[in-house]
């Protein structure tokens, strides 16, 4: 059994959320005028996710050092069409969650070969950053920018042999 962090009465109210929100869409006709909003959202969420890829690989998933174990997903990942992210600073993966913020669904394995995923190298690119900076940050620390080019993609870990 999976441990769950919501209790039964707020996982009751998560799903007739969803089922609210399904039954808002499920007589939608994509030719109405609002479908271009619509579709203009999400791309904007995918986009906004693919950052990383854009300034690190500029879209082009054969400069990444995972690519030739893992083409598709990297493919993936780097087609503003496709909902795969990639975080090549902390290699992860996973998949956005539409709330209109950087919050996405972290990926353990390959979707297209079943293969295991490299492991998240988020908490030793902390480490190093506070060991580099002086002090703990987080995240969304603008600071981070300060650290050496190095930490603002892979090749900080593939230095380091993680």
């Amino acid at each position: 059994m999976t441990d769950f962090w919501l209790t039964d009465e707020e996982m009751d109210q998560e799903i007739e959320a969803n089922r609210a929100a399904c039954q808002r869409y499920e007589n939608f006709d994509p030719d109405e005028d609002g479908w271009s909003e619509i579709w203009e959202g999400l791309f904007a969420i995918l986009i906004e996710h693919m950052d990383e890829v854009r300034e690190v690989f500029d879209l082009d998933p054969r400069k990444s050092v995972l690519f030739p174990e893992y083409p598709d997903l990297l493919w993936a990942a780097c087609d503003p069409q496709q909902p795969v992210i990639y975080s090549p600073v902390f290699r992860e993966f996973g998949m956005p969650v539409f709330d209109g913020g950087p919050a996405m669904t972290m990926l353990r394995y390959d979707p297209w070969t079943g293969k295991e995923l490299p492991r998240s190298t988020r908490d030793a690119f902390f480490a190093e950053a506070e060991n580099i900076l002086g002090h703990d940050v987080g995240v969304l620390d603008q600071e981070l920018e300060m650290l050496p080019p190095a930490y603002q993609s892979e090749a900080w870990w593939i230095e380091k042999g993680l």
